[in-house]
C-alpha cells in the first residue's frame, strides 16, 4: 500500500466537506463526515499518523477547502 500523505488525504477531504456543505451541513458536521470518510477509505490509524505528523496542518487543510468550495469558506 502507497504511503497516505498529507495533500492525498486534505483533498478527499475537500472534495467530501464541500459535498456536505452543499447538502446543508455546517462546516463541523461536514469536516467530522469528511474525515469519517477518509477514515473509511484508507483507515484510521493512517489518517490518524497523516494528522499526527503534518506540519502546517490547519493551514494546508484551510487553503485546499477554501480553493474546491470557497463560497462555503469565504463570507
Amino acid at each position: 500500500m502507497v504511503e497516505l500523505t498529507l495533500l492525498t488525504l486534505l483533498n478527499y477531504v475537500g472534495d467530501n466537506f464541500c459535498e456536505y456543505r452543499d447538502l446543508g451541513h455546517d462546516n463541523y458536521k461536514s469536516l467530522l463526515l469528511s474525515y469519517s470518510d477518509a477514515s473509511h477509505k484508507y483507515g484510521p490509524l493512517e489518517v490518524k499518523k497523516v494528522i499526527e505528523t503534518s506540519e502546517n496542518f490547519k493551514i494546508t487543510a484551510v487553503a485546499i477547502a477554501a480553493i474546491k468550495c470557497p463560497q462555503h469558506i469565504v463570507k
